[in-house]
């Protein structure tokens, strides 16, 4: 991917792995440069190289405009008059 594996990128990488095994979902935020596309993008490519070694599977994402869905879509929503949680 034609990116230098320096310390501080590998830990970025890592703390996105660290936090993808414990939340369904997740938003990226920082700084233009910092380096959030080319972190999911390097993690997405190596789990799918991992795919089948311990419990790694072939990796997909879905970029999205949270501009584009309304705020109940983006985060969900209860609703007590349905009963179901």
């Amino acid at each position: 991917m034609h990116v230098q594996a320096i310390p501080a990128f590998v830990e970025k990488v890592f703390q996105l792995y660290d936090t993808t095994v414990v939340r369904h979902g997740l938003m990226i935020v920082g700084p233009t440069g910092g380096g959030k596309t080319t972190c999911y993008k390097v993690l997405a490519a190596a789990q799918t190289a991992l795919a089948g070694q311990q419990n790694f599977v072939k990796t997909h994402y879905h970029v999205l405009n949270p501009k584009s869905i309304t705020m109940d879509q983006l985060y969900g929503a209860l609703d007590p008059a349905s009963g179901e949680w």
